[in-house]
């Protein structure tokens, strides 16, 4: 098998990740790395990129899971990522009022911009339950840091 770049690694770590949660077969999965990056890679190869993105993935988690409030921060992240996204999409149509097939696109992107935004903010109640470190009892969180949290 040749060696993988550093780049190749993440691009290949990232593929089959994507093509796993398709359901693709081993083999399609190989095939598809090697049209990729013109490089072949065997079934062990495979198997250990999935460990490595299963490990990595439990890393991730419980590094999360372990920090009192990291969780969260990473979840009010993703709401201002969105909202920022929102409001560089209402400046797109805004600029563009002479070109109505831009302003459709930014539309829909931003149709589905809002529908991601009031999912998170459905599931935010459940996730303000914070474990603490050692066990699995929680510290509830109060209405007042619940809105600090999320506005």
């Amino acid at each position: 098998m040749a060696k993988f770049t550093t780049q190749e690694r993440l691009a290949i770590l990232n593929l089959v990740a994507n093509l796993s949660i398709k359901r693709m077969t081993d083999s399609e999965i190989i095939e598809e790395v090697r049209k990729q990056t013109n490089k072949n890679m065997t079934r062990q190869t495979l198997y250990n990129i999935r460990q490595r993105i299963k490990k990595d993935s439990y890393d991730w988690y419980q590094n999360l899971r372990q920090g009192n409030y990291e969780y969260i921060h990473e979840f009010k992240e993703r709401i201002n990522e969105i909202t920022d996204l929102q409001k560089m999409h209402h400046k797109i149509i805004k600029d563009n009022e002479n070109n109505p097939s831009i302003q459709q696109t930014s539309l829909a992107e931003l149709h589905k911009l809002n529908i991601t935004l009031s999912n998170y903010y459905d599931v935010a109640p459940t996730i303000l339950t914070i474990p603490k470190k050692g066990n699995d009892n929680s510290i509830p969180v109060s209405q007042q840091d619940k809105e600090n949290i999320i506005v």
